[in-house]
């Protein structure tokens, strides 16, 4: 019999540190005070501020890169041609762009490869 009650006396205390934990646990969490809307929605004015800064600075960088002039090389990197951009682009410059593809922007200067 004593064998057994030095069994179960560990066994009890494990128990009920096990309910003890439990139970403070539960409790903790409901305590946990709800947020109200106005407190949910309180940041929304600042987000839609930087937001809105954020797309002007975006719109900006882009009226400040125009390009002004073309450029397209053929397959081996030798400059084809060289063309100021204006309202009415030649009709070769027009050909070769259809049949290039576009590699970059850099500089006001857009940058063509002619295909193989």
């Amino acid at each position: 019999m004593k064998g057994l009650e030095k069994r179960i006396i560990p066994a009890l205390f494990a128990l009920l540190f096990a309910g003890a934990l439990l139970t403070s646990a539960s409790t903790t969490s409901s305590k946990h005070i709800e947020p109200t809307i106005e407190d949910d929605f309180s940041y929304m004015e600042e987000v839609e501020d930087l937001v809105e800064d954020y797309f002007d600075s975006i719109l900006i960088e882009d009226e400040d890169s125009t390009v002004e002039s073309i450029k397209i090389y053929d397959s081996n990197g030798n400059l084809v041609i060289e063309e100021s951009i204006t309202d009415t682009m030649s009709e070769e410059t027009l050909k070769l762009i259809r049949q290039s593809d576009f590699l970059t922007e850099y500089d006001n200067t857009t940058y063509y490869r002619l295909n193989s």
